[in-house]
């Protein structure tokens, strides 16, 4: 029997694609167990607005894909769901509900004694979101992501809350506390710590869109299992090999952040600078 190339390349692409994730993986920040320092800063392809709103699927055939919904284009799982709401049937609808996306916010952080380690993005939900946004609009913290006078945020989380869901269960829990105490968003004289923050990536780099088609398969794949248990295992008994084969889900970026790092050291304060000069020095940087 001819080896099935198509195959071997889908599973080089999974490998391929695997490895970018592990690397995004590294751009990615959550709070562990207990009380860390971050800082919002502005994200370099949108100014105005720190916080970037992403929709995804969640496990559609072990995959986590990011909806073409989120940006107004044509998404043929939102397509699906649509269609399932329509039917009619219970069971339908349900399955609609399992497929709906998910929203999930993210910001662009710098955590305090990690900030060899540049720009990274926490993404968080509603609960937390609207804790930052009204910290946001607080007109007595200003623009608490300012490069010069911002301020730094104390998240604590705890994996249980004392709180207890309706159903008995325990759920995490996050708070975020403002620092009083206004400062620039790195030491300007570090100019190794100022090139990372103008070093941000792209975060549909690190969640890139699929295509209509790829996204089209992928829920196809996940709604009908059995035709492509039928399909692969037709493809293996051929004695010819066949023009076209389906194709292997391809491996999403993984939004899990890598292995938490050590207890952070207690961060140094920037070195004080006259406000005047200090301002100066991140508008001369950040000029294009």
């Amino acid at each position: 029997m001819p080896v099935n190339i198509q195959k071997l390349a889908d599973r080089f692409k999974q490998f391929e694609e695997g490895a970018k994730a592990s690397e995004f993986a590294k751009l990615l920040w959550k709070p562990k167990e207990g009380t860390q320092v971050v800082r919002l800063v502005p994200y370099k392809f949108n100014p105005e607005n720190p916080f970037i709103e992403l929709k995804f699927y969640y496990k559609l055939g072990g995959n986590n894909y990011l909806a073409p919904c989120t940006f107004g284009k044509p998404d043929p799982i939102l397509e699906t769901i649509e269609q399932l709401r329509s039917s009619g049937s219970n069971e339908e609808r349900e399955i609609a509900a399992k497929l709906a996306p998910v929203t999930r916010t993210y910001a662009p952080v710098i955590v305090r004694g990690e900030e060899d380690r540049g720009v990274r993005f926490w993404g968080f939900g509603v609960q937390v979101y609207k804790q930052l946004l009204k910290l946001m609009i607080n007109a007595k913290y200003g623009d608490i992501t300012s490069w010069t006078e911002g301020r730094d945020i104390e998240v604590e989380f705890h994996k249980e809350s004392k709180k207890k869901g309706k159903d008995g269960k325990s759920f995490p829990e996050t708070t975020i506390l403002a620092d009083p105490n206004v400062t620039p968003v790195v030491d300007p004289t570090r100019k190794d710590l100022m090139e990372k923050l103008k070093d941000q990536t792209d975060i549909l780099t690190i969640f890139p869109l699929k295509s209509y088609d790829e996204l089209k398969a992928a829920v196809e794949r996940w709604l009908n299992p059995e035709d492509v248990d039928a399909e692969v295992n037709a493809t293996v008994e051929s004695p010819t090999p066949q023009s076209s084969t389906s194709a292997a889900p391809s491996a999403a970026p993984s939004a899990a952040p890598s292995a938490a790092p050590s207890a952070s050291p207690t961060p140094t304060p920037p070195a004080t600078i006259a406000s005047a000069d200090l301002a100066n020095e991140f508008e001369k940087f950040f000029q294009p």
